[in-house]
């Protein structure tokens, strides 16, 4: 400094201005090197945006690929399955039309092998013949009408849907309930739903209901023997064919007891009417 102050004022005044200078572009030179930083901190910021944009952008697209997919995979699964029902359905309409036809010609050509037998004058070995034959026609005959039978039952089967809440057995629905009534609140309950309280008609139709009914519970069934003691009769009018009635329990005031009931064994048993109880209904 004091070196300075020994110049001249010119020369003093010079050295001012080239520090001054120095300095300036000094701090011009730190300036731009900030802001080229700042730039490529910002650019790198907005490649990092950018990037996160596109990988959004291609997470959303592989999720509509992969939905657009499965959408496929599965219409094309139902319409197969819908496809085999009707083939199947077709294949049993043949079927059918296979059997009546074979019925009808199969029939015809033993009934006319008979009668051209029948109009011979034939010995006894002949005539055995002729009596085998007839049972082999009638034993075709039979077969046969047993698979059309068969084949229509298993066609009805098939087409029976029950409605929500419903189990189905064979070619009929039936409603178990979870709460209790008297026998004639079941009724008409069983009324509203266009069914009616179960007719049990077979040994098989027993069996399911004492499968599907709660373990510890009564169920109502669609038996009373109101009109007549001691006489039973179902909803549809006709009597007990089978009956799995508890006979080795003594049945008190049994005169006051005309509705029937089924326990959680598949016995039945006779109950007063006023009893509240479970029930179960059935339509076809």
């Amino acid at each position: 400094v004091l070196s300075i102050l020994a110049l001249s004022p010119e020369r003093s005044m010079t050295l001012l201005y080239v520090l001054l200078a120095f300095t300036s572009v000094l701090f011009t030179a730190l300036a731009i090197v900030s802001l080229r930083r700042v730039s490529t901190a910002w650019e790198a910021l907005e490649g990092v945006q950018v990037q996160s944009e596109n990988s959004r952008a291609t997470a959303w697209h592989n999720l509509s690929e992969v939905q657009r997919a499965l959408d496929t995979e599965l219409s094309s699964k139902l319409q197969a399955i819908h496809g085999q029902l009707l083939n199947v359905s077709q294949e049993m309409e043949m079927m059918r039309w296979k059997v009546t036809r074979c019925e009808a010609s199969c029939g015809g050509e033993l009934s006319d092998r008979l009668r051209a037998l029948e109009e011979r004058d034939v010995v006894e070995p002949v005539q055995q013949q002729l009596a085998e034959v007839r049972q082999e026609q009638s034993r075709v005959s039979a077969l046969l009408t047993r698979a059309l039978e068969e084949t229509r039952s298993l066609s009805e089967i098939l087409c029976t849907t029950c409605p929500a809440g419903w189990q189905q057995f064979f070619r009929t629905c039936y409603f178990f309930s979870t709460t209790t009534k008297s026998w004639f609140a079941a009724k008409e309950d069983c009324g509203d739903f266009n069914a009616h309280l179960v007719v049990v008609d077979s040994e098989q139709e027993n069996e399911f209901l004492r499968n599907n009914i709660n373990r510890t519970s009564t169920y109502w069934l669609g038996v009373t023997d109101q009109l007549e003691e001691g006489t039973w009769v179902w909803m549809n009018g006709e009597g007990t064919s089978i009956s799995y009635w508890n006979t080795w329990k003594e049945n008190k005031d049994k005169d006051q007891k005309d509705c029937g009931s089924i326990g959680p064994d598949g016995i039945w048993n006779a109950d007063r009417c006023s009893h509240t109880y479970y029930w179960i209904c059935e339509k076809s």
